[in-house]
C-alpha cells in the first residue's frame, strides 16, 4: 500500500471513530426523557347516515304575507300573522337506526336587524317582521333559538311572522325580506 492510501485510510478510520463517539455522547436513551413531556392521543369515530333534508317543495321557501292597510297597522301596530313551517325529512344520525332519533335542535335565523326585528326592503317603510316560534318566543336576527327537544315522529318546526310598525314613518308600498336559517341538532 502506498503512503497516500494508508494516510487516507487512517484519516477515514479516525473520522469515523470520532463521529461514533460524538453520536453516543448526544444520543438520549428513552430513560432520559422527561415523562411530563410525553403524551398520548386516542382517536375514535363512526360513520353515520346522512343528516336531515329540508322539505320545502322547492329550492326556496316563499311566504306570502297577507295584504294590510296602513290604517290597520297604525291602529294596532301590527299586521295579521302568517304561519310557516320547516319540515325536516330523512333524519338519521344514529348509525343503528333508520331514521335515527336526534334529541335537541336549535335554529339561527339571519337577516338584517331593525331593533330586534327583521328589516324589510322595498318602497314600503315603517315596518319590519317579527318572528316567533311555536311557544310564542320572539326570535331575534342572528341569535340562536333555545335548544328544544325533538322526536323522530314530528320533525316539523312551526313559526309565525307578523308585520310590525317601527319608529320610522309608515309609508305604503311593496316590501320583501330574505331570511336565511341554519339548523343545528344532535
Amino acid at each position: 500500500m502506498s503512503k497516500l492510501t494508508r494516510a487516507v485510510q487512517t484519516f477515514l478510520f479516525t473520522a469515523m471513530a470520532f463521529a461514533a463517539q460524538a453520536s453516543q455522547g448526544t444520543a438520549n436513551p428513552s430513560s432520559e426523557f422527561d415523562p411530563a413531556l410525553t403524551g398520548r392521543i386516542s382517536m375514535d369515530g363512526s360513520i353515520i347516515s346522512s343528516a336531515c333534508d329540508i322539505d320545502t317543495g322547492d329550492g326556496y321557501q316563499e311566504i306570502s304575507m297577507p295584504g294590510e292597510t296602513r290604517g290597520h297597522i297604525k291602529r294596532t301596530g301590527e299586521g295579521e300573522p302568517q304561519d310557516f313551517s320547516i319540515q325536516l325529512t330523512h333524519c338519521a344520525l344514529d348509525p343503528s337506526a333508520e331514521p335515527a332519533s336526534w334529541q335537541y335542535i336549535n335554529i339561527i335565523f339571519d337577516g338584517q336587524d331593525e331593533d330586534g326585528l327583521f328589516r324589510v326592503s322595498g318602497n314600503a317603510s315603517g315596518i319590519a317582521l317579527e318572528l316567533k316560534d311555536s311557544q310564542g318566543n320572539v326570535i331575534h336576527p342572528g341569535e340562536p333559538t333555545p335548544w328544544q327537544q325533538s322526536t323522530v315522529t314530528n320533525n316539523r318546526l312551526d313559526y309565525r311572522f307578523t308585520l310590525k310598525n317601527t319608529v320610522r314613518n309608515l309609508v305604503v308600498g311593496d316590501y320583501s325580506a330574505i331570511i336565511r336559517y341554519r339548523i343545528e341538532y344532535f
